[in-house]
């Protein structure tokens, strides 16, 4: 299965309905998926701002089932910069709380990105192989 259709079509769906209502597969597409371009994009802070950043907290997971250990890693250290619960769950909170980040924790996210511009991790492929195997 293509990933692209794939993931827009998880997007169409959580937009329609939410997070919660998707299926394990499409909750791990729209995780992925709005991770991967919101931080190449914008880069964490604004990640962490936006409607994307509602799935932050499942980021981790989903790039772990995907194979993507890397990326795994700087997602689970992006969302710890907010403290030991991650990121708040309110938008508005989070917003309140990327707004005030210490120097350190800026800083934290601007390394964070840096590692994420340089991986060499294929979150395409990963994608590819894990609709692969999960739609045989």
């Amino acid at each position: 299965m293509n990933s692209d259709l794939a993931a827009q079509q998880a997007l169409d769906r959580l937009a329609k309905s939410g997070f919660d209502a998707l299926s394990p597969t499409d909750q791990i597409l729209a995780a992925v998926w709005t991770f991967e371009a919101n931080v190449a994009n914008r880069g964490f802070r604004q990640y962490f701002t936006s409607a994307a950043g509602d799935m932050a907290h499942f980021v981790p997971t989903a790039l772990k089932t995907i194979g993507a250990v890397e990326r795994m890693e700087i997602a689970r250290r992006a969302n710890a910069v907010f403290g030991v619960g991650g990121q708040p769950a309110d938008r508005a909170r989070r917003r309140e709380l990327a707004g005030s980040l210490s120097e350190e924790a800026r800083e934290a996210l601007r390394d964070l990105e840096t590692r994420f511009y340089d991986s060499r991790e294929d979150v395409d492929e990963l994608l590819e192989t894990f609709l692969n195997k999960v739609h045989v």
